[in-house]
């Protein structure tokens, strides 16, 4: 059994971020401790890609980034923190897993001992007493071989701590604590929910998952119609290819979205398939690496995946018992995903779209499809503030950031929704409000024809007018985001974050996750060095936690 100061459960950018974060404020203060669980199917002794979890083991080496023009000053994203390091201010907004995994175990490993690591771990149950975490069982996970279901081991382990914080994308550690929160969009307004979501907080539908693969042989010259365009046959490149002079070498590419609309064969893929749980989708993508002859692809959809649910948990208290029925556990998503890639009709569907003509699947060491260790998740859970007001209609009012702080940020501290996080700020969250769909009929209009990113979001929630372009600007993300009133020393900078299911759609993308880290890790140790639980913070200790991270390039201004 290990005793430390704090926990991190998830080896995600969140957790790596708090980790970093609570160390180097704890930094000089004897025989300060810090745990990193990584609940992932990872090398037991934190060799290859361990850390990082969706941004590396998952595949997905790809931060999707929104620069805002703030008062006439230049471009900025808002993360900054350990994102600005992480990425070089932006400029490495695709990497390979590898490097960014390795610039990860370089960053923790200044702190030496003060780090203790349980890489492939996951938690099998907690300590628990007056309303506080003390303590996690551990076991080891890793993926089986022959079945690609991950699989218990034998070897356990038991960790105390003072403070715990749930970094992960599974929201485990939330959950099997003392949680009164939803799941996937179970706040929305009625309306626009399912009969079967309407009235179990644990059926609201989860967004998409998508699994990351690799191919080789892109052709990286080619250009498509771009549909966005005024002009409706103007052509767009669909790679950027970085030029001799670039400081970085990594291309990326985005686009196929005229073929996903108009091809016949990847129609008629996404038309068999898609109601079966399969879809594919316009492609982001991005060489594994300066100058790789292999890409990581966001392109092939998952639907109907319970993020909460693991087949090793089945017959035990942790499985799901809200599970439904039309879901399947991660496991067998993964599984079912990295069968398909395997369907001639897949490889068919996926060479229609430009660039991907003589493109081929990376094939692993036993001969099967390389993908990432991990399925992306979209949404799993959402921290609720009052259990008994879990509701539908209910985004506004129950959870730390409201669907309409992000939907009507303002400009700057003094205007619109977002103001009245001001004072608890913790730092700034933006992107586009990206909604994959929720059930494979999102994909289609009502006449039936094919539509894609902002058309998804706005058939899904059309009262509040998803375009292009928006939210327009930053939101202030506060404290009461990542704290819990349901366990007094927890901190939430993960999934489960106390967010409201639109607000999430912005605020998952790592850039912003990393923000989210950045301010659990220096508002752990404050707690710490300071005596207090989490949920016991004052304004006073809030405003300290804010000095503390601007000190540390947080930004928190707009």
């Amino acid at each position: 059994m290990e005793t430390v100061d704090i926990v991190v459960y998830g080896g995600t950018v969140a957790g790596v971020a708090a980790a970093a974060k609570a160390a180097g404020n704890l930094k000089g203060i004897r025989d300060k401790k810090i745990a990193l669980i990584i609940p992932d199917p990872v090398d037991h002794n934190g060799n290859g890609v361990c850390l990082g979890g969706l941004a590396t083991v998952g595949g997905q080496n790809y931060f999707d980034q929104r620069n805002w023009s703030r008062h006439g000053l230049p471009d900025v994203h808002p993360a900054q923190g350990t994102y600005a390091w992480w990425s070089d201010n932006g400029k490495q907004q695709f990497y390979g897993v590898k490097n960014l995994a390795d610039t990860m175990k370089q960053d923790l490993a200044k702190y030496g001992s003060m780090i203790s690591y349980y890489y492939g771990y996951d938690i099998t149950g907690i300590g628990w007493a007056n309303g506080k975490i003390t303590s996690v069982d551990l076991k080891q996970i890793k993926r089986d071989a022959t079945t690609g279901v991950v699989v218990w081991e034998n070897t356990t382990a038991t960790v105390k701590g003072t403070v715990f914080i749930d970094a992960s994308e599974s929201g485990r550690l939330t959950r099997l604590s003392n949680f009164g929160g939803t799941v996937g969009r179970y706040d929305f307004p009625a309306r626009f929910l399912d009969a079967s979501e309407k009235s179990n907080p644990g059926q609201g539908r989860q967004q998409v998952a998508t699994l990351m693969f690799k191919v080789t042989g892109v052709d990286t010259s080619v250009t498509e119609i771009n549909v966005d365009a005024t002009e409706p046959n103007t052509m767009r490149k669909v790679f950027t290819v970085p030029d001799a002079s670039a400081e970085y070498k990594t291309a990326d590419g985005n686009g196929g979205k005229y073929a996903y609309k108009n091809n016949t064969t990847i129609i008629n893929f996404n038309n068999k398939y898609g109601p079966q749980g399969f879809a594919l989708k316009p492609f982001n993508m991005a060489q594994d690496g300066e100058n790789s002859a292999e890409w990581w692809v966001n392109m092939l959809l998952l639907f109907n995946v319970d993020g909460r649910a693991n087949n090793r948990d089945k017959g035990t208290s942790i499985f799901p018992a809200d599970m439904r029925s039309d879901y399947k556990t991660v496991d067998d998503a993964w599984v079912a995903g990295r069968k398909m890639l395997e369907n001639p009709e897949f490889l068919s569907a996926m060479r229609c779209f430009p660039g991907f003509q003589s493109a081929k699947l990376v094939m692993d060491s036993d001969g099967k499809p390389a993908v990432g260790k991990i399925l992306y998740l979209r949404e799993t859970i959402h921290a609720a503030q009052s259990s008994s007001a879990r509701a539908n209609g209910t985004e506004n009012s129950n959870y730390g950031l409201h669907a309409m702080d992000c939907w009507d940020a303002g400009a700057s501290s003094s205007e619109k929704t977002d103001k009245r996080n001001y004072k608890k700020r913790i730092g700034l969250n933006y992107y586009y409000s990206d909604i994959n769909g929720y059930k494979f009929e999102d994909l289609k209009d009502a006449n039936g024809n094919y539509i894609w990113f902002n058309e998804v979001g706005d058939k899904v929630r059309g009262d509040v007018g998803i375009k292009r372009d928006s939210p327009k600007n930053p939101v202030y993300v506060p404290y009461d985001a990542i704290a819990t009133n349901f366990v007094k020393n927890l901190l939430i900078p993960g999934y489960a974050v106390s967010a409201s299911s639109l607000a999430w759609a912005e605020i998952r993308v790592l850039p912003n996750q990393c923000v989210l880290g950045d301010a659990a890790g220096v508002a752990a140790a404050y707690a710490i060095k300071n005596g207090k639980d989490p949920l016991s913070l004052s304004q006073t200790d809030i405003t300290n936690i804010q000095t503390l991270l601007k000190n540390s390039n947080a930004l928190l201004e707009k």
